[in-house]
């Protein structure tokens, strides 16, 4: 070995840069034993310090890229939003008769693959997903925090199951929790989370070893996070040290990509990761057999979320479009005017696309949207975007014009949808695209061009990526857009002289909750002139033979149809039989003590946005109201008070507010309920004065009743009279009515701040019940800048110093 000295005394800096480079070219050449001889020669400490923080920098910095650190739109992946403005909501799936309900479930789905087998699909690498709601399957669910999730864990190893659909955000929850980590914002009880894409576990890129010799821990660690550079001894014996004590989380995504294609060599390693390491692991329902004592589901937004993704969105867009609040507003009344579009805005990819279908399309004059209209506007929406990036002018074509122009489009997607729903497939597989393709005689369906519409998304779940989309599975972004389009190709095989086809599948399947959105996404399409052809052979076929032996999902299936349909001016000959078919059944829940059927019928009846408010329907009431029967009387007030008539006709108003004198004060109670249940639009002041009064009645439930009705009247309702009533009402002897009192209170400060109600407010500040303290002390809170004067600043103050450390918490 030669060594190199050299003398840098007294040169000039050129000289001295020359010599370097000779320096530096010498150690090049010498040999590798030798340079990492020289390596190893650094002190010891310091590097080793260094070396262990730098892995676990490392990873950190892999998490906090600018790539991390956003989360990309579905709709147009070239824009995305910052990573803290995503919301990852979770619930504990908490599994009352769960086994038998999935067994259940798992052995119907085997029947679909059995039966797909009879149509020779290869299915040797498929696992079919349970179409189906998830809340039906898993019963009652909690929602927790995601910093508390290992609270749950019972054993010192903590192992927690996150579930959730295809595309519903797995992924994003993932990328979500590490780049928090990262920040120091989460689990800082963990000195390493290690992210394992376990789609990336093939057996390319971890070939098979000579001897059969395993991978280990820090074989991952070192592919997934370094892989240019060997890790040190020192930062290896690190890391086992770290895995030894516990301090790592495992976080392994995609299980159920995974499951089917676990290479040989690489099962040790990761039972391992699962048997003896802290981990969350992620999958699609129905994929791993695994038992977890912890289980959580990826939910969707909550109400609150739904309000501040719609501001944000607007707010990001305000570069590009002149923008302001009243949009916004005016948005998020409409969605929550139509309770089933108030049910698909929380789910993630549906809103994003509301929102961008409302900032591209001029909806000022909207005031009635129902799910049909709402999802067929999405649908024509991105056949424009589809027709733009191909250079064809749109923007003075009809709603047919375009559909004519993206024919084939549509053709494809609607056939793949209804195969889809007749299979009982989420996740579409080639032999499904390819017999699409086949069934609409064209070959020319571009896949790539097709994704960019956004409703249709590719899912690779091969051991290898590929970048052939035929040779990917592919799913619709929301099961709802599958059941649309799959409606659309239904009425169009009904349209065709093909129609037994349909007639058949209508019968076969009405009564199948797996299709009930089907068959009302059709029954929505029918006002449409391009399906109106086809409405009596729908109806017809629906109303027709073989009908349930109760009659109970029949007319279930009947009131969600005839809602999609009725606030059009389309009339058909079924309608009026329809129509009367409905109020028989009222009258009959109204006037008999069934409970279960109550229930049906109920639910039905709550999910409707424009049945209820026919004038047809709101006059079976009053008929009813007419009888002398206490009893009948008081099941009819028990029915009427549990559904939702936000519009009621001045005469069914009229009778209500006429019972409020009834000498029954069991019925007067529930006259004060539905009277508050009619909310804003019924804040009249004969309505007032009667709660007012009622406020004072001699029965405390009807008291209680009264205050909280006039909480639900809103603004109208903040009268001098109003206030001094409820004022009244929270020094009550009664308990309940004290409730009642504070609670309209609360319900008062966020329609109508007035000086009277934060008075109000004030004065319950200083009950002796905590209750009603941290009641108004919440609602003062909410007042934010519309209350901050001195007296309400000086009194959340005081509170912090209250006694109850509930209060303080406030």
């Amino acid at each position: 070995m030669t060594l190199i000295f050299e003398d840098y005394r007294q040169n000039d800096t050129q000289t001295i840069i020359n010599r370097l480079d000779k320096v530096t070219a010498a150690i090049q050449e010498m040999p590798h034993n030798v340079k990492r001889l020289l390596s190893d020669q650094r002190p010891c400490t310091p590097t080793s310090t260094h070396e262990q923080i730098n892995i676990i920098d490392q990873v950190k910095n892999k998490y906090t890229t600018k790539t991390n650190s956003g989360i990309k739109r579905m709709v147009n992946e070239e824009e995305s939003f910052p990573i803290e403005q995503s919301y990852i909501n979770l619930a504990i799936v908490d599994a009352k008769d769960q086994q038998e309900k999935e067994k259940m479930l798992q052995e119907q789905d085997q029947k679909m693959k059995e039966r797909e087998k009879q149509k020779d699909f290869n299915l040797e690498k498929q696992h079919g997903e349970i179409i189906g709601t998830y809340e039906e399957i898993y019963g009652h669910k909690t929602s927790i925090d995601v910093e508390n999730i290992f609270q749950q864990c019972k054993d010192q190893i903590k192992k927690v199951l996150v579930l959730g659909r295809a595309g519903i955000g797995k992924s994003t929850f993932c990328q979500y929790v590490t780049y928090r980590w990262a920040k120091g914002e989460l689990w800082s009880e963990y000195k390493l989370v290690i992210l394992i894409r376990l789609r990336r576990l093939t057996d390319n890129r971890y070939p098979p070893r000579k001897e059969g010799k395993e991978y280990s821990l820090i074989d991952l660690v070192k592919k997934e996070y370094s892989p240019c550079e060997d890790l040190s001894a020192e930062q290896t014996q690190h890391f086992k040290e770290l895995c030894k004590n516990r301090q790592v989380l495992w976080i392994l995504d995609g299980y159920d990509e995974f499951a089917q294609n676990i290479p040989e060599q690489l099962k040790d390693v990761f039972d391992h990761v699962r048997e003896t390491q802290h981990h969350i692991l992620t999958s699609r329902p129905y994929a791993i057999k695994s038992s977890y004592d912890v289980k959580l589901e990826i939910t969707g937004f909550t109400n609150d979320n739904i309000v501040k993704y719609v501001e944000q969105f607007f707010v990001q867009i305000t570069k590009e479009i002149n923008n302001d609040s009243s949009v916004t507003k005016k948005l998020l009344r409409l969605l929550k005017s139509n309770s089933s579009i108030w049910g698909v805005a929380h789910i993630p990819v549906n809103l994003e696309l509301i929102c961008s279908l409302w900032s591209n399309n001029d909806w000022t004059e909207t005031t009635v949207l129902t799910i049909t209209v709402l999802y067929d506007n999405i649908i024509e929406w991105q056949c424009k975007r589809h027709l733009a990036r191909q250079n064809i002018e749109h923007k003075h074509m009809t709603k047919q014009a375009v559909y004519k122009r993206c024919d084939v489009e549509l053709q494809f997607l609607e056939r793949l949808a209804f195969k889809a729903m007749d299979y009982n497939k989420i996740m579409l597989t080639p032999a499904i695209l390819i017999e699409a393709e086949n069934d609409i005689g064209c070959c020319d369906v571009d896949l790539e061009q097709l994704l960019k519409m956004g409703i249709l998304k590719s899912y690779d779940d091969k051991a290898i990526g590929t970048q052939n989309q035929t040779e990917k599975q592919h799913y619709f972004v929301h099961l709802s857009f599958q059941e649309h389009l799959a409606a659309r190709h239904l009425l169009s095989i009904l349209m065709s002289t093909d129609k037994v086809k349909a007639i058949n599948f209508i019968n076969n399947n009405k009564y199948n909750q797996r299709f009930h959105f089907v068959f009302v996404f059709a029954s929505g399409l029918l006002s449409q002139s391009h399906y109106k052809s086809c409405i009596e052979s729908f109806w017809s076929t629906v109303q027709g033979e073989p009908i349930d032996l109760v009659g109970v999902k029949h007319i279930q299936l009947t009131i969600a149809c005839i809602d999609e349909l009725i606030n059009g001016t389309l009339d058909f000959p079924q309608r009026a039989q329809l129509i009367k078919s409905i109020t028989h059944w009222l009258e009959y829940c109204a006037l008999h003590n069934a409970k279960a059927l109550k229930t049906h019928i109920i639910q039905s009846l709550q999910q409707t946005n424009v049945l209820l408010k026919t004038t047809i329907i709101q006059n079976t009431f009053p008929q009813l109201l007419q009888s002398n029967e206490p009893v009948e009387k008081r099941n009819i007030y028990d029915f009427i008070k549990q559904l939702s008539i936000a519009e009621p006709t001045e005469k069914f108003k009229n009778k209500i507010l006429a019972d409020i004198a009834e000498p029954d004060s069991y019925i007067r109670m529930n006259v004060c309920q539905v009277l508050g249940n009619f909310g804003e639009s019924t804040a009249t002041n004969d309505v007032i004065a009667a709660l007012i009064n009622a406020t004072r009645d001699e029965d405390s439930d009807v008291r209680s009743a009264a205050c909280e009705a006039l909480g639900k009247l809103g603004e109208k309702a903040a009268t001098n009279e109003a206030i001094a009533a409820l004022i009244n009402a929270t020094r009550d002897e009664d308990f309940l009515v004290q409730m009642g009192a504070s609670e309209a209170f609360r319900k008062l400060a966020e329609k109508a701040a007035n000086n009277e109600v934060v008075a109000a407010l004030l004065n319950v500040m200083r009950d002796e019940e905590s209750y009603f303290r941290i009641g108004a002390c919440e609602a003062l809170g909410e007042l934010g800048e519309k209350a901050a004067t001195n007296e309400v600043v000086a009194a959340l103050l005081n509170a912090m110093r209250d006694d109850d450390f509930r209060l303080q918490m406030r």
